[in-house]
């Protein structure tokens, strides 16, 4: 029996709503999810913004242990699930002895920092309408025709179903979307007059309350 198949035989059921760590807290283990989902948050303006949910084959807790600092995220499982629990030392021992496991992971971090980075950036702008452009240019920018609105876009941006309603109207009116109502799809139909609204939305963000 391999390394991999003993860690999976380690695997431990963690109900859901249970806190695997919490943002802060010291790094002792990192977490790999073999079964079920877990919640990846951050405080971002005073308010706990979701980041990302991590499935099967996914891990967290990895960053802080190779940081060397504190969690600088929370981690919540949303369903039950089966987790490998890895230890620091074990973790550290498995990335040196195996150079395809470590490059995986390099890769896979990247990408999991950069799509943070743009969460929290969003999840910055004051304006809903705003962060709710730029979440629909990002989807639009991985396909050439229509883009399909994830079923979880309002709380992703933090909005109720209505909200989130109203302001897709808003675009529609504004002829900046057109919007498939049956298929839940949209296009942008000139991208130039749509970034310069929300390059003047993202300006009138910073500089709102300049003179409050």
């Amino acid at each position: 029996m391999d390394k991999e198949q003993t860690l999976e035989k380690l695997g431990k059921v963690y109900e859901a709503g249970k806190i695997l760590f919490n943002e802060g807290d010291t790094c002792e283990k990192v977490y790999v999810i073999n079964e079920g989902h877990v919640r990846i948050s951050r405080f971002v303006c005073g308010e706990e913004a979701e980041l990302e949910i991590l499935g099967p084959g996914d891990y967290c807790g990895e960053l802080a242990l190779l940081q060397g600092g504190p969690q600088p995220v929370s981690a919540t499982v949303i369903d039950n699930a089966r987790i490998i629990v890895v230890e620091a030392r074990q973790f550290e021992s498995l990335i040196r002895n195996n150079g395809e496991l470590a490059m995986r992971m390099l890769k896979k971090l990247a990408g999991r920092f950069n799509e943070a980075q743009f969460r929290i950036t969003v999840l910055q702008m004051r304006s809903t309408l705003g962060r709710t452009m730029v979440q629909l240019r990002a989807e639009a920018s991985n396909h050439s025709d229509k883009a399909k609105i994830p079923d979880n876009l309002a709380a992703y941006l933090g909005l109720d179903e209505v909200e989130l309603d109203v302001i897709l109207q808003k675009l529609v009116d504004k002829k900046l979307i057109t919007l498939d109502e049956k298929d839940k799809t949209f296009t942008i139909p000139d991208d130039n007059e749509y970034e310069r609204f929300m390059r003047y939305l993202e300006l009138n963000d910073r500089y709102a309350y300049f003179d409050k």
